[in-house]
């Protein structure tokens, strides 16, 4: 009898470990961050392939759904230019890689500001801590821990990125940049892997695109991945709309930044310039 009860004890505990382990791989396959992997049988499934398009054929469908982002000819001059390393990453947590990308992930505000995400939040994909500006989550002590942690992950990572544009006679501009960079913070397979950021966005400029339409486009097919030729992107819905609307969203947000911190930089110009003339004056 004891016997009998054990087997039958026995069977309940496999039937829920079953349970819990299909659970758990359900919560590995959605990601909301879209951390690039390996598609999965159901990523591979939900796949549009009439949407799908090679490496070196980025044709979007023809009735993209609308989305809205600033319209290249509308662009502030001072997007185009280029800045240096440091001057991106220079400040830290108000640096403006941590307000733009804080921005896009939804932890800054677009003047630096920092939203109640910043602090801490539950990763709704697999549950574990972000912590701030980055969504980091990856064992920091504290939100100013994380930011110094993801910064330089970032950094290295924006240095291949950028070795990639030089070798493929590309010139970013500030926009470019940091694109690049939070795409690396959102997902890095589709920054820094072949077919990823640099080379969609070479494509793109072959065919004619500029400015803010041809780094969308880049963020967009960045998740198409070039050995399966399949959308890899489960946490956005894999397909080209929802990708593309994503994209849009935090491209958007960076902009916003840009704006924000540009016009900061020319007030502060401007308050030191008259700051120099009261001083002359003064003498």
């Amino acid at each position: 009898m004891n016997k009998i009860v054990s087997l039958m004890m026995s069977v309940i505990v496999l039937t829920f470990s079953g349970m819990r382990s299909t659970q758990a791989q359900g919560l590995l396959n959605f990601n909301p961050q879209s951390r690039k992997s390996i598609p999965t049988a159901q990523a591979t499934q939900s796949t549009q392939p009439s949407e799908a398009s090679a490496l070196i054929d980025l044709q979007p469908p023809s009735k993209p759904a609308p989305i809205s982002y600033q319209d290249s000819e509308t662009q502030d001059n001072d997007r185009l230019v280029a800045v240096a390393p440091d001057e991106l990453f220079e400040g830290g947590s108000d640096s403006l890689v941590a307000k733009a990308v804080g921005s896009a992930e939804g932890t800054r505000t677009p003047d630096g500001g920092k939203t109640w995400a910043y602090v801490g939040h539950v990763d709704p994909g697999n549950g574990r801590w972000n912590m701030g500006s980055f969504s980091y989550q990856h064992g920091a002590t504290s939100p100013d821990d994380a930011d110094r942690r993801q910064l330089n992950r970032l950094r290295g990572q924006y240095e291949v990125i950028r070795q990639s544009a030089l070798s493929a006679g590309l010139r970013l501009g500030l926009e470019e940049q940091l694109n690049a960079i939070d795409l690396a913070n959102q997902a890095p397979l589709a920054a820094l892997e072949r077919g990823g950021y640099v080379d969609r966005l070479r494509q793109a400029y072959d065919q004619g695109l500029q400015g803010s339409e041809a780094v969308l486009q880049a963020r967009t097919y960045s998740y198409l991945n070039p050995r399966t030729n399949q959308w890899d992107a489960p946490g956005l819905g894999n397909n080209f709309y929802s990708i593309r609307r994503d994209q849009a969203r935090r491209q958007n947000a960076i902009y916003e930044a840009i704006q924000n911190h540009q016009q900061i930089a020319r007030s502060r110009k401007l308050r030191d310039q008259n700051d120099i003339k009261v001083s002359r004056a003064g003498e």
